[in-house]
């Protein structure tokens, strides 16, 4: 069994993406007790990848240096302890602390699902991270209710490419956005079915969300941006609204004018992994 494998690493420790380049030199994972090592197939790309790459998102302790978190594969081996039901050969996808960029992954049993036969490798790899994400925040966190409207923000994100069409097919009455550029607007609303998708640099989209709602604003709101973006989302909550903070892109603090208490839930970020 080879000691060594061929993994996506990083020149200097951090850089963009011409920094990355293929270490074949990199020790293979020696898979602990709970643990299966997965012959990778496919991995995902994410926001946090990026991130981290760049430098600004420090490495989980104990967690592999090597970049990515979602995955697809075949188990090759296991450590000692309960195999959870899977045995070598399964195919599986699922999600990690980091190590995905590589040719194989050292991951609990308990983080792998099964991959459907009906779907590639390739797809099974971009559903971890962000539709998990995107199913736990709607219906586990917010606790999502037919008939009711909704916000995402970062709409052309993948966990909000996600969390729109989940929204969908739960029956929300409205599905807005908000996003970067007129093309990634077009984008929410042709091709994923958003209700109405808005550009935070052209338009102001509080204005606009009342407009359509006749002044009664939206049920649910996702956001990845906090900053001024929470008083912005307070402002066009409906009346015992609910809004879910996943991430602070704009910054940590947050600038509140006015909150009308009993009449709105806030929920901070989904607890880490």
């Amino acid at each position: 069994m080879a000691a060594t494998m061929r993994a996506v690493d990083i020149k200097g420790g951090k850089g963009e993406r011409d920094a990355l380049f293929i270490n074949a030199e990199t020790p293979k994972p020696v898979p602990s007790p709970g643990q299966a090592i997965v012959k990778i197939a496919a991995f995902g790309i994410n926001r946090m990848d990026i991130i981290q790459r760049r430098g600004f998102y420090p490495v989980p302790q104990g967690a592999p240096k090597t970049l990515g978190v979602e995955f697809s594969g075949t188990i090759e081996s296991f450590g000692s302890e309960s195999h959870n039901g899977f045995k070598v050969g399964d195919e599986v996808f699922g999600l990690a602390y980091g190590g995905a960029y590589a040719e194989y992954i050292a991951v609990n049993t308990k983080m792998l699902l099964h991959k459907p036969k009906g779907l590639t490798h390739e797809q099974c790899a971009a559903v971890p991270e962000a539709w998990i994400t995107a199913t736990q925040a709607l219906h586990l966190v917010l606790g999502f209710v037919e008939g009711k409207s909704i916000l995402w923000h970062a709409g052309a994100s993948g966990v909000s490419i996600a969390g729109i069409q989940l929204a969908k097919a739960a029956g929300a009455s409205e599905i807005y956005a908000t996003a970067g550029s007129d093309e990634k607007t077009k984008f929410i609303t042709s091709e994923l079915g958003a209700t109405a998708a808005f550009n935070y640099k052209t338009q102001d989209w509080v204005s606009e969300i009342k407009a359509k709602t006749g002044g009664k604003g939206v049920d649910y709101i996702v956001d990845y941006i906090g900053g001024d973006y929470f008083q912005k989302n307070l402002d066009v909550a409906a009346l015992d609204g609910s809004m879910l903070l996943l991430g602070t892109l704009s910054g940590g603090k947050v600038m509140i004018r006015r909150i009308l208490y009993g009449s709105f839930a806030f929920y901070d970020s989904i607890a880490s992994r």
